[in-house]
């Protein structure tokens, strides 16, 4: 799940975020452990537990001034995001083609 690359910790997150993923995540990597960045690009589906997680994700870069990279947001997730309000975590242009 967290890994390194040249621009420093991301989180991969792949298949489907349900509650047992969120509930596995949270037992295993402490908040303070939480990178500013999230690569979405294997997720196949965002329940209702992955939307707040990506919420919860959020939060900390916001305390710091700044906001959560979400790369490789897959086509199919982009409507369920903007379904649930959350439209502001929608990567820019130029983070789709961020390097992995």
């Amino acid at each position: 799940m967290l890994t390194e690359d040249g621009a420093g910790s991301l989180l991969r997150l792949s298949g489907r975020i349900d509650r047992e993923t969120v509930r596995r995540f949270r037992l295993e990597m402490p908040p303070s452990s939480w990178p500013e960045r999230v690569d979405l690009e294997a997720v196949t589906a965002l329940e209702t537990a992955g939307l707040e997680l990506l919420v919860h994700l959020a939060r900390k870069p916001r305390r710091r001034g700044s906001e959560l990279q979400v790369l490789h947001l897959p086509d199919p997730l982009r409507p369920t995001l903007e379904r649930a309000g959350l439209s502001w975590l929608l990567p820019r242009p130029d983070d789709r083609a961020a390097p992995a």
